[in-house]
């Protein structure tokens, strides 16, 4: 299995906040809202534990396909007619 990453500058969690001047804790929220999507909008350095405890894994995040989604607020997989 191989797919492509979008191009453009990716950050880490704590940089991601500063370039796009918004708090941690929205961040998080627009991730469990559905508005990131994995290997799109952020990678992770491990794969989710199997015993189900939180990850401790970083998160790398996609400059450019993150402003997209403060732009447009549009959640992933959701369509607008018109």
């Amino acid at each position: 299995m191989s797919f492509n990453l979008p191009e453009g500058h990716w950050l880490c969690t704590s940089d991601l906040i500063k370039e796009l001047k918004i708090s941690k804790a929205t961040l998080y929220r627009r991730k469990e809202e559905g508005y990131f999507e994995l290997g799109r909008h952020f990678l992770t350095t491990s794969p989710p534990p199997v015993d189900g405890s939180p990850s401790r894994a970083n998160i790398l995040w996609n400059v450019e396909s993150c402003r997209e989604v403060f732009v447009f607020w549009k959640p992933v997989g959701v369509t607008t007619n018109g």
